[in-house]
């Protein structure tokens, strides 16, 4: 699954590079306030109408209960599953600890744990790309959901007879059954059906 996910964020994130270099700024104005690239203007939870005591049992809680999988994610990787082809074939690192940003009208009201630092976030990337999807949609970079994935990305990925029926909306719902291999591996290696045996893994 992780390896199709990277798959299929990488074609989004061609969308990202994109929109970052033609998306225009908005305008600030005195009554908006719009925090530039990063530099966040800090303020206290009671300036913006929050509750202070109430912001610290938040973030007491979210740091009381991290997950207990192993931080070292090569061992969870390797742990989590028996499906085949699970070994791992690309870099991952160690998670940092329960990090956290509580923003309200753009002002910084509260961080904890290592903001800066870069983790891996698997799934998290989806309301990412989504989102961006959904922004290029509004620019008329896509010009609609229903249109198929190959007008866009004219990749070998998407050209059998099976996958250049994919569209957009298939992918945003992740119901697109996309057939293939990747790096040597299956797409159904991740939703293995029966019995799994050498032979059907040597196939």
């Amino acid at each position: 699954m992780i390896l199709y996910k990277r798959f299929f964020t990488g074609i989004l994130n061609l969308l990202i590079l994109t929109l970052l270099f033609t998306t225009a700024l908005p305008a600030q104005s005195a009554q908006t306030y719009y925090p530039t690239r990063f530099s966040w203007e800090k303020k206290s939870p009671e300036e913006v109408g929050m509750n202070a005591r109430a912001v610290k049992e938040a973030i007491d809680y979210a740091i009381a209960n991290e997950s207990d999988n192993p931080r070292d994610l090569g061992i969870h990787l390797n742990t989590r599953t028996g499906e085949p082809y699970n070994n791992i074939i690309g870099p991952v690192k160690e998670r940092g600890p329960m990090t956290g940003m509580i923003i309200k009208d753009g002002y910084l009201v509260a961080e904890w744990g290592e903001p800066h630092r870069v983790d891996m976030t698997f799934s998290v990337t989806k309301s990412f790309l989504s989102t961006i999807v959904g922004v290029a949609w509004d620019k008329g970079m896509i010009q609609s959901v229903d249109d198929r994935v190959q007008q866009y990305v004219p990749v070998k990925h998407f050209n059998s007879e099976h996958n250049a029926k994919i569209t957009w909306d298939h992918l945003l719902r992740q119901t697109s059954d996309w057939e293939g291999t990747l790096f040597g591996k299956p797409d159904w290696a991740d939703r293995p059906t029966g019995e799994i045996t050498e032979e059907v893994i040597d196939r």
